[in-house]
């Protein structure tokens, strides 16, 4: 009787024992097999009476996992600005119940007052409830963004009455003291003036009431190019204002703009009497300098001529060409001007390289520039002198050789530069023909300096009681255009064509010199001024061995018994 109340026993323990194994793997299969219903999609915000541009948060909940990208908030654009939305999903498990979620944070601000509704939102089956909000021009119930952003533009200028072609100064000055993305500032405008920005941008940091702001400094140069009243448009500062309270998932952008006042301008008219170049401004400076700063001198002997000239706030364009009338006595090089800016003035600096060319008196020319004085409202005359030189005859030896360039006069028009492009498809035996001759070039190099280390290792046969040789026209030459200098080399020139004037390179000699000179006082930068120095060398080096040849056939005691 125990046995079979102890099998009847095991028997009900078995089947209580499956049943609740059955019902443990159906709740598991329950809560990890898909839902039969569909997810509950909800939306709150942090507050629903807000101001203008006051920022709150919106949340929207989906309780399953959704695709993130399943959110579209473009419902929202008509009067609301939202920043980028902070989301996140995850699934927990707890006391046996998953549990799955996804949330939207997005931060959302009203462009303006009204009562407006938040539209309901579709994710997947799921759709959330509109929401309706109040805005308000500013809320008491809230201490968050003020309506009004910490930014703050102004501009100035140093006149509102000019002439035509006259420049002014712009000044332009932004104090921010927001967090900002995307800023940028327009330029001023208006019909029939001319706007450039003026240097570079300068910021600073300051403190004001306890913030920290902080301030850019733009300057333009705005010039008049026809007479009558004109609008100037005042410059635009535009931008993205980023806002966000703490614990917001995500930043909103706020577009923003603001102008500065605009300002009238009062442009005149060039007066009928005035005579000369159109120069208006406040200020025009005239200076010049003489290097060696005398009155007498020797032909061949150079003296250089600086003239600067400055205007108050003009425009590079608009300075004018300085062209001197000079004689016909003096050849003059002319160096490319040197543009400047010195606080307000605009500058150009010349420099001119003045050799005469006969002896006598010669009269370098003055120079006077007429210019319209916009402070006074009259017509002034800046001058430089010229100057008077005495020329004395100069040893044949010591002038310099000059290349034949014609001296341009004022009325004389810049030559044009004419360039062609040709587009060559095969480029032949050229390049290889270059490699050859540059492969010459450099072993001849090579060769003279050589040439010249053995010279100068070679004794001299001076005695101590002997004074120094001086060196002979040949060699002259070759160290003065071994050492850059051109007036010394025209002198040993001079010296050894007075005792060879009818030596077989003569001819070959002469153009040699003539291209070295035209070399050095060139304006085109891109001659080759080493190539020509070298032709030069060679030929010098052949006088040096026809003159040793020479020497030594002449204290032969027997000449050769065979004829050559």
């Amino acid at each position: 009787m125990i046995i079979k109340n102890m099998f009847n026993n095991y028997r009900y323990s078995s089947l209580c024992w499956q049943h609740w194994s059955k019902g443990l793997f159906l709740g598991w299969l329950l809560a990890f097999s898909s839902p039969s219903f569909a997810a509950q999609a909800i939306a709150t915000v942090s507050k629903n009476i807000v101001g203008v541009n006051e920022v709150f948060q919106l949340t929207i909940n989906v309780d399953d996992n959704v695709n993130t990208n399943a959110l579209d908030l473009s419902n929202l654009d008509v009067h609301f600005n939202y920043g980028t939305p902070s989301v996140s999903s995850g699934t927990s498990f707890v006391n046996g119940v998953v549990t799955r979620q996804t949330e939207w944070k997005i931060a959302v601000a009203a462009k303006e007052i009204g009562e407006f509704t938040i539209p309901s939102f579709r994710i997947g089956a799921s759709q959330t409830d509109p929401i309706t909000m109040t805005v308000m021009k500013s809320t008491n119930k809230s201490a968050s963004t003020p309506s009004k952003p910490e930014i703050k533009i102004d501009a100035e200028s140093n006149k509102n009455q000019l002439y035509v072609g006259e420049s002014f100064r712009y000044t332009v000055r932004i104090r921010i003291g927001e967090q900002m993305s995307q800023a940028a500032l327009q330029a001023p405008s208006g019909d029939g003036l001319n706007v450039k920005q003026v240097g570079e941008d300068r910021q600073v940091e300051t403190v004001l009431n306890g913030r920290r702001y902080l301030i850019i400094t733009r300057d333009y140069q705005i010039t008049a190019n026809k007479d009558g009243d004109i609008l100037l448009r005042g410059a635009k500062f535009t931008g993205n204002l980023i806002k966000g309270n703490r614990g917001f998932g995500s930043t909103l952008q706020i577009p923003f703009e603001q102008q500065a006042d605009d300002l009238s301008l009062s442009v005149l008219a060039k007066p009928a009497d005035y005579k000369g170049l159109w120069l208006p401004t406040e200020a025009l400076e005239l200076d010049q300098q003489w290097q060696p700063d005398v009155n007498e001198m020797k032909v061949g002997e150079p003296i250089s001529r600086t003239i600067t000239l400055r205007i108050k706030n003009a425009e590079q364009s608009t300075l004018p060409n300085l062209n001197l009338q000079y004689p016909d006595s003096v050849r003059v090089y002319d160096e490319n001007p040197v543009y400047g800016s010195d606080n307000e003035f605009t500058s150009m600096t010349i420099k001119q390289v003045i050799i005469p060319r006969q002896a006598g008196e010669i009269t370098l020319p003055a120079l006077s520039i007429n210019w319209w004085n916009t402070e006074a409202s009259k017509q002034e005359t800046s001058k430089i002198d010229g100057l008077v030189l005495n020329v004395q005859p100069g040893d044949p030896s010591t002038q310099a050789f000059l290349p034949p360039q014609a001296l341009q006069s004022d009325n004389a028009a810049p030559e044009k530069n004419t360039v062609q492009t040709e587009i060559i498809r095969d480029s032949g035996w050229w390049p290889w023909l270059s490699l050859c001759l540059a492969i010459l070039w450099l072993t001849t190099l090579i060769l003279l300096l050589f040439e010249k280390y053995k010279r100068k290792q070679q004794p001299r046969n001076i005695t101590s009681g002997q004074a120094k040789q001086p060196l002979s026209p040949v060699d002259g030459m070759i160290q003065a255009l071994e050492q850059d200098q051109p007036i010394q080399l025209q002198s040993y020139y001079q010296q050894w064509l007075k005792h060879s004037p009818n030596h077989p390179l003569h001819d070959e000699l002469h153009k040699a010199i003539q291209n070295v000179m035209q070399r050095e006082y060139s304006k085109d930068k891109s001659q080759k001024k080493e190539a020509s120095k070298m032709d030069a060398l060679l030929i010098m080096q052949k006088l040096n061995k026809n003159t040793f040849e020479n020497v030594n056939d002449k204290s032969s005691a027997l000449a050769p018994i065979t004829p050559q």
